[in-house]
């Protein structure tokens, strides 16, 4: 469980979830073929996003890399409320 107080009371939102919002927004992407595995964890009031992908060999791994990272950001402070500190993505493979 990842909670986070603000000025409302505190937020209670499981790691489970987290993930899975962060797994539906990264499997629709273009450029990522696969979901390796994904972590989130918090970091100083605020979730840091890991995520290890296998992407597409004609694609530029860094602009598809940039677009990832921004929708799921997006995507969980638009479904949480929560800050998100980074999300890193890791290419784990190009097929």
């Amino acid at each position: 469980m990842i909670e986070i107080g603000n000025h409302l009371g505190t937020i209670t939102v499981s790691k489970k979830y987290l993930v899975s919002l962060v797994a539906a927004k990264v499997q629709n992407c273009f450029g990522i073929t696969r979901l390796v595995r994904t972590d989130a964890k918090l970091s100083d009031g605020a979730v840091v996003i890991k995520i290890s992908a296998v992407f597409s060999p004609d694609v530029n791994i860094p602009a598809v890399a940039d677009a990832v990272s921004h929708k799921v950001a997006y995507e969980l402070i638009d479904k949480t409320g929560i800050d998100v500190r980074s999300v890193e993505i890791f290419a784990d493979e190009i097929v």
